[in-house]
């Protein structure tokens, strides 16, 4: 069972069943509504789904010209209460971007810090995919 895709002018959701990622673009002036309504996708789609279901997520800031001013305080309130609800901590994520500003956004304010492991910022669609493998691979390899 799947959910049906998110189509929203700055925002589109949808899982592929074969590689069992989420994908989420985003693009042009980025809302408080437009990330709520994505956390409420994700969160239909693990009830739909199950988390168990779901290898990772990918989200695609590369288009996003602007972060509004509620985006970002709304987007890492839901964003926390999606991951504490769903306990996502076995779920990694990647976010592609395409500039530095888009980089400083969402390292500082959405405060995805290099300490998380399960969350990257990346420059390319192709090093998403890596990091979720890779995430993956050193969650299944013991620890010393």
């Amino acid at each position: 069972m799947s959910i049906a895709p998110l189509n929203l002018e700055n925002a589109t959701a949808r899982y592929d069943t074969d590689s069992k990622i989420a994908f989420i673009t985003y693009k042009g002036v980025l809302s408080a509504e437009d990330s709520v309504a994505v956390y409420d996708w994700l969160a239909d789609l693990i009830e739909a789904i199950g988390l168990e279901n779901i290898y990772g997520e990918i989200f695609d800031f590369r288009e996003v010209t602007e972060f509004a001013p509620d985006n970002l305080m709304e987007a890492r309130r839901t964003s926390r209460r999606y991951n504490m609800r769903n306990r996502i901590r076995k779920l990694p994520v990647a976010m592609v971007i395409s500039n530095f500003y888009q980089e400083e956004i969402l390292r500082g304010p959405m405060q995805n810090v290099e300490e998380n492991k399960r969350k990257a910022v990346v420059w390319e669609l192709d090093d998403a995919f890596k990091f979720l493998e890779e995430w993956h691979n050193e969650q299944e390899t013991p620890e010393s």
